[in-house]
């Protein structure tokens, strides 16, 4: 008989606990150089409340990296104590083996040969303990300070600062947190699956997860009251204020409703709670100020009609005014982000991308909604991301999300759309009478040429993609009829990923010319109820690719496929998804195409 302990999931724990300890002790120096600037020209009681605060984070942001570190050595204790135990009962069955062996013979040789087996059994091979080992329990705590914003309604006392560096503080930190943002998903849904699949090892107390969320949400707090702080003095045409009127001014306008919706530590089912609870019209989300509908466009959780909505009018604005959108989003101040001609570019050519996407969804034909939706526009990594739907990802009975590899950006989103318009077509040909939308996600830094080997991109891709397709589920009143996710190349490496983490099981899964999973991320590690791949013959650049991953066509359990010429199908030519010339995987004329589309229709190939 063995024991609850999964090897996998304890190791998946400590190297996140370790990277991310690490992250947030490099982040140290940047943070506190921000802090630096944002205090020249601030003095008075704010200046002090927020050194205050600032100094609150930074012990904050140690005694979580010791937090985690501590649970790093608690794990690795567990991980010896499970070998050892597995040892004694292997040990032990032997050991009974070997006595009933001896049985046999005492009962065949008669009882002259008792004493002498019993004797050199109990010398040479005494019995292994048959008393259990205790593992060590586990605790992972931490538990954030609040800090204090405002000055106590006293009456007397000034203050005065420059909004130009407050803006720049609340800017640069708010791009850092949204990074430190994807370290909680990953800490967060390690620590689940661990726990879930480590019931060996006692909990002794789990409060890190919580209070990891709640240090982000006290983040996101000081860069909003810095902005209120910097948009007072604005209003004020510079010069000094009264604490009394400052009090006024930080103090935040939104409902609790709104704060609780825009709590940066929310899961996507706690999202959708919390904007059922506000009962926001779509005239309201077009009412909210810019910097909230660049908030909104990327919560996962929200419907998909709002989230257009709000991601529309952050285009819109980028489109209009980008060096202003380019700022709002930290980019300015964020390490190896894309350019600001490069965001020009992407900004204009992702517009250009959801027009054809609103040209394409007037042909789409009943029972499928005839719309289009831009649900997301934002920024991960440093690179903006984006999803565009063809169809009603609030109403539609089949939901596909197509997630591309690498190189991919969203100023390719045109290309993905007519991709996905012709996957729609094919689909609803075989099941006309149910409705269908496909979503083009580019909601990660694809990987350059050179990353493809390394599995950075792939994890934090993995940890939008999971939040992303479980807030399909929670932003709905009811649930798909079937949920597929489509991975091109590196893409499937990243749905991969994904798919170890999600709550809700997703029906299909299909690679096609996948650069491998990992050990970590096999199909009997995927929540998902059926795995296919497929990769043509002449795709050398998958097999390139796939350098310490596994070919996913390789597995026991996986559903492979033809990418070949077939009855009224043509081969792949190449490794594209869908290129302008030749046949790609999703190309109306390719044999894969045709068997995708039958796979999200029907379930089955």
């Amino acid at each position: 008989m063995g024991i609850e302990f999964d090897d996998a999931a304890a190791s998946r724990l400590v190297d996140c606990a370790v990277e991310v300890a690490l992250t947030l002790r490099s982040s140290a120096g940047p943070r506190r150089s921000n802090a630096e600037a944002a205090l020249l020209d601030f003095d008075g009681a704010y200046a002090r409340l927020f050194e205050a605060a600032r100094a609150t984070e930074s012990t904050d942001r140690v005694r979580l990296a010791k937090g985690l570190e501590a649970l790093v050595d608690q794990l690795r204790i567990a991980q010896r104590q499970a070998g050892e135990e597995r040892q004694r009962l292997a040990d032990l069955a032997a050991w009974r083996q070997r006595e009933a062996d001896r049985e046999l013979v005492r009962t065949a040789g008669g009882v002259p040969m008792q004493p002498v087996l019993d004797w050199t059994s109990a010398v040479f091979d005494p019995k292994p303990s048959s008393t259990p080992k205790r593992p060590s329990p586990v605790s992972a705590t931490f538990s954030a300070q609040t800090r204090q914003r405002t000055g106590g309604g006293r009456s007397g006392g000034r203050s005065s600062a420059d909004p130009t560096r407050l803006r720049q503080f609340s800017a640069t930190a708010r791009a850092q947190d949204a990074s430190t943002g994807q370290d909680l998903v990953r800490v967060r849904n390690a620590w689940t699956a661990f726990t879930s699949r480590c019931s060996w090892v006692p909990v002794d107390g789990a409060t890190l997860p919580g209070g990891f969320g709640d240090y982000l949400a006290e983040n996101a707090e000081d860069t909003s009251w810095i902005d209120r702080i910097a948009d007072a003095f604005s209003a004020a045409g510079g010069g000094s204020l009264a604490i009394a009127t400052l009090d006024i001014a930080v103090a935040s306008t939104f409902s609790p409703g709104l704060q609780r919706l825009l709590d940066p530590s929310l899961t996507p089912a706690e999202v959708a709670a919390a904007w059922a609870a506000l009962e926001l019209s779509d005239a309201d989300v077009r009412a909210l100020p810019l910097t909230t509908q660049l908030q909104i466009a990327n919560l996962d959780g929200i419907p998909a009609a709002q989230r257009d909505i709000a991601s529309r009018a952050v285009l819109s604005a980028a489109v209009q005014d980008p060096e202003r959108v380019y700022r709002l989003m930290g980019l300015p101040d964020t390490y190896g982000a894309v350019s600001r001609d490069e965001f020009r570019k992407q900004v204009i050519a992702l517009r250009d991308g959801l027009n054809r996407a609103d040209q394409l969804a007037t042909r789409v034909k009943a029972p499928s909604v005839a719309v289009a939706q831009l649900v997301g526009f934002g920024v991960s990594d440093g690179a903006l991301v984006a999803a565009v739907v063809i169809g009603d990802l609030d109403t539609a009975t089949n939901v596909t999300v197509n997630v591309p590899g690498a190189m991919t950006d969203v100023g390719g989103m045109g290309e993905k759309v007519i991709a996905a318009d012709a996957l729609l077509k094919a689909a609803r040909q075989r099941k006309s009478d149910e409705s269908f939308a496909i979503v083009s996600w580019i909601g990660y830094r694809a990987p350059q040429p050179i990353e493809v080997f390394s599995q950075k991109r792939a994890i934090n891709g993995g940890t939008n993609l999971a939040s992303f397709l479980d807030g399909i589920h929670d932003s709905r009143g009811s649930a798909p009829r079937s949920v597929t996710v489509l991975g091109h190349s590196y893409g499937s490496t990243t749905a991969a990923q994904a798919l170890a983490q999600t709550r809700y099981r997703v029906d299909s899964f299909v690679s096609y010319g996948s650069v491998g999973f990992t050990d970590t991320t096999t199909p009997e590690h995927l929540n998902v109820d059926q795995v296919y791949a497929t990769q043509g013959a002449v795709d050398t650049t998958a097999n390139g690719g796939r350098f310490g991953r596994t070919d996913p066509r390789s597995f026991e359990d996986v559903d492979t496929f033809s990418a070949e010429a077939s009855r009224g199908g043509k081969a792949v030519t190449g490794h594209d998804m869908f290129p302008d010339s030749g046949v790609g995987y999703l190309s109306p004329d390719a044999t894969s195409q045709h068997t995708i589309a039958k796979i999200i229709a029907t379930g089955k190939p």
